[in-house]
């Protein structure tokens, strides 16, 4: 069960996901090393069997990924702690795979990343003309994936939303699902404040984590290169400098 430390870089892709930068693992490593971190996390795109999705590793390179990222973790041992993740969407019918990925050796974190979400016939939400109501779909999913007990981190939350130029009733009505599921839950599942998503304009949405309690927030970094990782970690460093972390107490 993954449990959060003082400086960390958590969230963190590599160049087998085919949209970070050409940069190898252990550029990434000797950043964070560096800048005075304890651990790293890397959470790569989750591939699926049959290779359903793109911007993602091929089904057929993941013992790859997870050789090379537990390597490394030897080979840095006593200089800084080396994780090894996958970034997934809940799919409800691809339970029993996410059950293979929580007990699969060297795999230590699952983060709950719902960029898509699976429609009742099976098909997915990436094909969908109208996709200006999806954040109903992708937060019905997320609170899935929490009652599911086999996600450590929601990533990104508010990043459904992006799509909403206003935060409304409706809007808070799905986000007290995730924060009600996320409380409820047996487990120390956290939300994760979104490095990447504050950067990028109308991804991050100040309304969602005005009602998430503070001891459920981590913050990640979503780094899909070295220097995102330095900015993410000067950024994170103001922010709580000042006391501007988000959350009620």
């Amino acid at each position: 069960m993954y449990v959060p430390i003082e400086k960390e870089v958590f969230h963190v892709h590599t160049k087998r996901c085919g949209h970070a930068g050409n940069y190898e693992d252990r550029e990434y490593v000797e950043t964070a090393i560096a800048l005075g971190v304890t651990r790293i996390v890397f959470t790569d795109h989750a591939p699926f069997p049959g290779n359903p999705l793109g911007n993602r590793m091929p089904y057929e390179q993941l013992p790859e990924y997870i050789g090379a990222i537990n390597q490394l973790r030897e080979e840095y041992k006593g200089r800084i702690d080396i994780q090894c993740g996958l970034e997934v969407e809940y799919f409800p019918s691809y339970i029993e795979y996410y059950k293979e990925l929580r007990d699969m050796k060297g795999l230590d974190v699952m983060l709950l990343g719902q960029h898509l979400f699976e429609h009742t016939d099976g098909s997915l939400s990436i094909y969908d003309q109208d996709r200006s109501n999806e954040f109903m779909g992708q937060l019905d999913a997320m609170v899935q994936g929490v009652e599911s007990g086999l996600f450590d981190v929601v990533a990104h939350p508010d990043r459904s939303y992006r799509k909403r130029p206003e935060f409304g009733a409706i809007e808070r009505e799905y986000a007290d699902k995730l924060i009600t599921a996320v409380k409820k839950s047996n487990y120390p599942i956290r939300l994760e404040y979104n490095y990447a998503s504050r950067i990028e304009p109308g991804y991050f949405k100040e309304e969602f984590w005005e009602e998430v309690p503070k001891d459920l927030v981590i913050f990640g970094y979503d780094a899909h290169s070295p220097e995102e990782i330095v900015n993410g970690w000067n950024y994170y460093k103001d922010l709580t400098s000042h006391n501007h972390f988000v959350g009620r107490s």
